[in-house]
């Protein structure tokens, strides 16, 4: 038997989506000992506490393939899955997915997982992966998968799946080959691969099995055997992280991915990042997900920030928005000489100077003109139906929305020095304290400036609302207090904007589907904390609209539906084509 999951990759993301879909207790593995430390991303999946949430709310394999397989192809699909489960794998383990970049072409995909019985691994792959071919090296067992160009290794307790892939890959087919989401090559016949260009084959050292394994086998043996000291878990930020409950997490190492992909970097700026890491956990609970992140920065940084100290939102210049129906917001106060700062210890600070010379400003002139706190605003969203610009006869139904945007102004030299530059000019004219468009275009937004603030909104009357500060905004007091006082804020009414979407503007095709998507969200809210000298907080919150069931369990059930229109419509379109097909053969 072959999967038509062919190959490993998916075999392992097959167990991954089966893990979260079964229910048990177990205890949880060690898996993160596997991680190297020279990881760019990992990507971790609590199976265990996914499972118990799913299962609590009634989801099970059974009832999900059924959901969403044909009658034709839901005894294949589920023996597929039935398969995997008796594979040997421990489907409630941790699960992590970690990709290290390389110079050229050795950057490599590992997943790592707990093993519950070797024997039944061994023989699951013996089923499914053609030729496959196991060998012993000191204490684990490998295979090289020749259709996957990679390599899977394992003991008595652990697998690590090991898929090299190079980055120009990433870049030109948007996702590592072979990954979901990655551009697969064009295929003349369903199933049959495209004829692959000399000129864009893969490098031999992806398309040629013994020269690949001999080059991946000792980066597989190094992640069996990895020392303490080598592993994510040395950093304390990854092992703060390892310790947090949330049922995924998330964590970006920038120093070594900038160290193997921009060698082109100023050596300032990779000491720049040294001690500098994303971690972030999320959370599915009832009716909201919940994203909570950590942004570390190391010694250079973090003198960088303690020197300007902690700037904040303006709470004041959102409040006066003068609507009762926001529809979303952004609010932000940052220091923009940290920006200087960061150039300037880079050594670049001279070739930027440089590169503005014509405008007669230099870079500190430009940051300093703005004091960095801004906020944007809209409001009364609706879909309106307007006529063409040249077919006033015909008309269209867009999306319309009343806006504004503000900026504080800093240093009023500089801001007037901006303002004067030859870069500037020709665009404002300044008239008494106020600057104004030089010529007022068709369709532009109204502006105005003075030395305090820049505002834009989408219209004039808005505008001078706005700035008349007699308005004020309606906003939800927790998410107010909740802002107040920190760096960032923001917030989207998903609600207000399903509500003005006409169901009439809904395709026949997948309304049902739209629909139910459109009647899943209720909000976004963002914050994050002040840099307190060593880690900036925030944190995420989506709630939808129905509180009371678990928000995973929602998204399942949409991506069920949504699964089961596209199927509907693959075998609709196939139908169609067989029947043009026969019509247009010979005798008809």
């Amino acid at each position: 038997m072959h999967l038509s999951l062919s190959n490993m990759y998916r075999v392992l993301l097959t167990a991954i989506t089966t893990a979260v879909l079964l229910s048990a207790c177990s205890k949880i593995p060690e898996e993160s000992k596997h991680i190297p430390k020279n990881a760019g991303v990992v990507i971790g999946i609590n199976s265990k506490q996914i499972v118990q949430k799913l299962v609590t709310n009634g989801i099970t394999v059974d009832k999900l393939f059924a959901a969403l397989q044909n009658k034709d192809t839901s005894s294949e699909a589920a023996k597929a899955v039935r398969d995997v489960e008796n594979s040997g794998v421990d489907l409630n383990s941790n699960f992590f997915a970690s990709m290290v970049f390389g110079n050229d072409k050795n950057s490599y995909l590992s997943l790592t997982g707990s093993l519950k019985d070797a024997a039944k691994f061994e023989d699951f792959l013996k089923k499914n992966a053609p030729n496959f071919a196991s060998k012993t090296k000191g204490d684990f067992t490998y295979a090289w998968l020749q259709d996957d160009n990679s390599l899977v290794g394992w003991n008595k307790s652990v697998v690590i799946y090991v898929r090299p892939f190079d980055l120009n890959d990433i870049k030109k087919h948007g996702g590592v080959p072979g990954m979901p989401g990655a551009d697969e090559p064009d295929s003349s016949e369903e199933g049959e691969p495209a004829v692959i260009d000399s000129a864009t084959a893969l490098p031999t050292v992806l398309t040629t099995p013994d020269d690949a394994e001999s080059t991946w086998l000792p980066v597989l043996d190094n992640l069996f055997h990895l020392k303490d000291a080598e592993t994510a878990g040395s950093l304390e930020p990854f092992k703060n992280l390892l310790k947090e409950s949330g049922d995924m997490s998330f964590f970006v190492h920038p120093e070594v991915i900038s160290t193997s992909q921009m060698t082109m970097l100023p050596a300032n700026f990779k000491k720049l990042l040294e001690g500098c890491y994303y971690a972030a956990t999320v959370s599915f609970d009832e009716g909201k997900v919940v994203m909570n992140g950590h942004s570390y920065v190391g010694k250079e940084m973090a003198d960088i920030y303690k020197k300007y100290g902690n700037n904040t939102l303006d709470l004041e210049m959102l409040e006066k928005y003068p609507s009762d129906n926001i529809t979303g917001f952004f609010a932000y106060g940052f220091d923009m000489r940290i920006i200087g700062d960061i150039v300037k210890s880079t050594g670049t600070d001279g070739i930027v100077n440089m590169m503005m010379g014509q405008s007669g400003l230099t870079l500190d002139d430009v940051l300093n003109a703005f004091k960095g706190q801004l906020v944007f605003v809209s409001s009364d969203f609706s879909m309106k139906k307007k006529p063409l610009p040249y077919f006033p006869e015909d008309s269209t139904v867009s999306a319309d929305s009343k806006w504004v945007f503000a900026m504080k102004v800093g240093d009023k030299a500089a801001f007037e020095k901006l303002m004067n530059s030859p870069m500037v000019k020709n665009f404002f004219v300044k008239q008494g304290d106020h600057y104004v468009m030089a010529q007022q275009l068709p369709n532009m937004p109204a502006v105005d400036i003075t030395d305090k603030l820049v505002t834009a909104a989408s219209d004039s009357v808005l505008l001078e609302a706005y700035l008349a500060g007699k308005g004020k905004a309606k906003l939800d007091d927790d998410i107010v207090s909740k802002i107040k006082g920190n760096p960032m804020g923001a917030y989207v009414n998903f609600e207000k904007l399903a509500q003005n979407i006409p169901d009439s503007e809904i395709p026949a095709e997948g309304r049902t589907v739209a629909l139910q998507a459109k009647d899943l969200l209720k909000d976004l809210r963002a914050v994050s904390q002040p840099f307190n000298g060593k880690v900036q907080e925030s944190q995420v919150v989506v709630t939808f609209k129905n509180e009371k069931e678990n928000s995973l369990v929602q998204l399942v059930n949409l991506g069920t539906a949504a699964a089961k229109y596209y199927k509907e419509q693959q075998a609709k379109e196939k139908a169609e084509a067989m029947e043009a097909d026969t019509a247009a053969a010979p005798g008809n």
